[in-house]
């Protein structure tokens, strides 16, 4: 009898434990998790607001950025522009993350800025700006990649509304987790 005793015990012990640590336990995660998902939606949702841009971030699919050297900078001096006021000074490579600005006017961008803009392709197009004029009274940009020799044709007369952004920040390598998702 004394073993039947003990037996049921550990029933009721064992039954006690699953109900209320495993209640408890999955109660908790689920509470952890709700606070990570609500913090993670108004982080964004702030950063959306203040910097105007959905998405505000962007993951790097080419090297046209990629400086392998400070030659980059020539094609600036000898246009009379000095590079080091530039920002993105480093330039940026596939895998890189970009922190983006949305752009209420074409006025808020100057020579020397990385912006993304639309090409008409599936993937839009990130270089910086190397000239700003003015096409029978409208402003056009012609952009070029560090790493590239020339200008291709697609960025020779930018207009307006094609684009989309500005790169503010650069965090490198943390764009291959959406790459990696991506397929790509």
């Amino acid at each position: 009898m004394a073993r039947k005793k003990s037996w049921k015990k550990l029933r009721v012990t064992k039954k006690f434990v699953v109900d209320i640590f495993g209640r408890h336990i999955v109660k908790e995660v689920l509470k952890y998790i709700l606070i990570l998902a609500i913090l993670y939606f108004g982080v964004s949702g702030v950063l959306v607001l203040a910097l105007r841009a959905d998405p505000y971030w962007r993951a790097v699919i080419s090297n046209s950025m990629k400086h392998r050297d400070e030659s980059w900078r020539e094609y600036f001096e000898t246009r009379g522009y000095d590079p080091s006021q530039f920002p993105i000074q480093g330039g940026f490579e596939r895998g890189d993350m970009l922190i983006v600005q949305g752009v209420g006017s074409v006025t808020e961008i100057t020579v020397g800025e990385v912006i993304i803009f639309d090409t008409g392709q599936p993937t839009p197009l990130v270089h910086r700006v190397v000239e700003i004029r003015n096409e029978n009274g409208e402003v056009r940009l012609t952009t070029k990649g560090d790493a590239n020799r020339g200008i291709l044709s697609v960025e020779k007369s930018i207009k307006s509304e094609q684009i989309m952004c500005k790169v503010i920040f650069v965090i490198p390598k943390l764009g291959y987790l959406s790459l990696w998702f991506q397929g790509s």
